[in-house]
């Protein structure tokens, strides 16, 4: 599968963003189809570095055990360890600030699974899936920042 990317503008600190990306356990609340997020690790900061996602995806549930690496500031990435249903999931993120309370989300996500699906069709969910975590994240970031 090709790298698929998004990016968004939201009006919330970056601290603010990266806090609510990095806070796994919450994503039940407010990203659909994340059943539950296990933390089986974290590094000095609190970060995770390990964690084991439970979710459903077009009628199916999985898991897929994460590793998380922090490259620079305001960066984060994942790699699949394993899976039932996937084969790769790379995903990178960025969150750079204006300077004046906005701030810019990029990601980059690369998708595999065991099962026979053309690409197009990979690249289309995996964009689709894409925008909607963003939008969501755009949501819950704008409504928790205060006014």
């Amino acid at each position: 599968m090709s790298v698929v990317t998004g990016s968004i503008i939201i009006d919330a600190d970056p601290e603010a963003v990266l806090a609510i990306l990095l806070d796994l356990a919450d994503y039940p609340s407010w990203q659909p189809g994340v059943e539950r997020v296990d933390i089986e690790d974290t590094d000095e900061r609190g970060r995770p570095r390990q964690a084991t996602w439970h979710a459903k995806a077009m009628g199916l549930r999985a898991t897929h055990s994460l590793r998380y690496e922090y490259p620079a500031e305001g960066c984060f990435e994942y790699h699949l360890v394993g899976s039932e249903v996937m084969t790769r999931f790379d995903f990178s993120c960025t969150v750079t600030g204006d300077g004046g309370g906005k701030s810019e989300v990029s990601v980059s996500q690369e998708l595999g699974i065991k099962w026979a699906m053309p690409e197009a069709i990979l690249n289309k969910n995996a964009r689709k899936g894409i925008g909607k975590m963003l939008d969501a994240l755009k949501r819950k970031a704008e409504e928790a920042r205060p006014r």
